[in-house]
Formats: C-alpha cells, sequence, structure tokens
C-alpha cells in the first residue's frame, strides 16, 4: 500500500488506473486491487502507514483535510474528529512552534489534535492506535465523515500454494461506514 500511495502522490498511478492495475497483476493476480485499495492524499511513508493501520482497523480517514480560514492542511483526520499529524522529525524538527499553532487551529476547528513520530508510527503503532481510541472515546465516539468509507480495504485471505496470504477482489459500497463499538 505504501508503494501504491507514493506512486499516487508522484502522478505515476491515477484512480482508476487500468495500466497500473494490469502491471501489478503481471506478478501477482490479486496484487491489481491495491490500486483500488489505495485513496491516494498520502505526502509521506509515515501518512501512508498510519493511515492504511487505521482503515484496516475500521477507523475512517479523510487525508490531507484544509482547517477552515487558514493555509493549513491536517495529514488525516480520523473519525471526523482527530486531527493525526505524523512527525518525521527531519521535517518537523525545526517547526517546533509552528506545529503547535497548527495544534491550536485543529482544536479551535472542534477536533482533538494527535501527533505520532516516526517511532511511534513504525514501533510502537499498538499504544499509538489505542490512544486514538481513547482520544475518540474521550470526545463522545466517531463524528459522521463525509466522502468516508472503509469497505474497499484489501481483505487478507487464507493461505494458496506456497504464499501464506493473498488479497480479496475489492468490493465497493456506498454511505456512511461507522465502526461497530
Amino acid at each position: 500500500m505504501i508503494l501504491v500511495d507514493w506512486a499516487r502522490d508522484e502522478g505515476i498511478v491515477h484512480d482508476d488506473d487500468d495500466d497500473a492495475a494490469e502491471v501489478l497483476s503481471r506478478k501477482r493476480a490479486d496484487a491489481a486491487g491495491l490500486v483500488a485499495w489505495s485513496e491516494g492524499g498520502a505526502e509521506s511513508i509515515l501518512e501512508s502507514a498510519a493511515g492504511t493501520r487505521l482503515r484496516r482497523a475500521g477507523r475512517h480517514v479523510v487525508r490531507q483535510v484544509r482547517i477552515e480560514g487558514t493555509n493549513k492542511i491536517i495529514d488525516m483526520v480520523v473519525d471526523g474528529i482527530i486531527g493525526f499529524e505524523t512527525d518525521g522529525r527531519a521535517h518537523h524538527e525545526r517547526r517546533f512552534d509552528e506545529d503547535r499553532v497548527k495544534d491550536a487551529d485543529i482544536a479551535r476547528e472542534g477536533r482533538i489534535p494527535f501527533r505520532a513520530s516516526a517511532q511511534m508510527v513504525r514501533d510502537r503503532w499498538r499504544s499509538t492506535a489505542e490512544a486514538i481510541e481513547a482520544l475518540v472515546h474521550t470526545a463522545g465516539g466517531t463524528r459522521p465523515v463525509e466522502g468516508a468509507c472503509n469497505s474497499s480495504l484489501p481483505q487478507v485471505l487464507g493461505p494458496r500454494g506456497r504464499r501464506r496470504w493473498r488479497l480479496a477482489v475489492p468490493r465497493w459500497r456506498t454511505g456512511q461506514e461507522l465502526p461497530a463499538g
């Protein structure tokens, strides 16, 4: 997913890109579905990894959301309430004060700001996801999110032949889907 998200960001792969799906399917028949499952909008490996993990867990993720009245963009809005920023040290180390102002802007818009470092996404994902769950719960649960759904996520199927996993063909649904519980 990270590679397909990168290819989208670079303009190599586009929505409903039959060429990309055909190229991927040459390697593995089920890999063509990765193009359909990628939402695009991730501007870094961290964003792609975190967003994909959240979507796989049933969370609703909308990437690159503009903060009203500003020129600032939130990496992801999770469940309509969490303004989730992924911070790689190289880019954000010099932006400490700007990032705190952005957090205040996210809060003024009625969302809960949450930042995760590269290490939190890469090595401490379980506790990071638990923190997001706690914030959503504290805020009273998910909010309806326009244009968000998770039915297009890859379904991992059991083994076939020498491979331990394979991907199901993507299915598309319309309308709001909210995680249970």
